[in-house]
Order: structure tokens, then sequence, then C-alpha cells
């Protein structure tokens, strides 16, 4: 992989970790709200957890992708 393809690869693998944050941050706004029941709380932090999930293993991703010699060819 020469440096380009790398770039590219990392910023499409920040991209998404951009998305999943934004979708953690909107089910922690919805589970701040008093009129709701537990179970919807339950769905929301179930949701937030399974994005920090997948955020942890994009950041893995990048940054190994980033500790890899490149292909200057």
């Amino acid at each position: 992989m020469d440096r380009e393809e790398r770039a590219e690869l990392v910023t499409r693998l920040f991209a998404l970790m951009t998305g999943k944050l934004e979708d953690a941050a909107g089910g922690a706004s919805e589970g701040q709200g008093r009129d709701r029941d537990a179970r919807e709380q339950i769905a929301c932090a179930e949701r937030i957890e399974s994005a920090a999930r997948d955020v942890g293993l994009l950041a893995e991703a990048a940054a190994a992708g980033l500790r890899l010699p490149s292909d200057q060819s």
C-alpha cells in the first residue's frame, strides 16, 4: 500500500468513526429524556455500547494501518 492509498484508507476509517460517534451522541441525548421508560433507555445504552465497540475497532484498524511500512513503488 502506498502513501496515497494509506491516506485514503485512514481518511475513510476516520469518517466511519465520526458517523459512529455522532450516532452514539444521538443515543446519549435520547437517553437523557426523563419521559423515557427503562426499556427505551436500555436500548439507547446498548446502541451506544455497540457504537463504542465499533469505534474501538475502527481506531485499531487506523492505527495498525499507519504503523505498517508503506510501499513506495
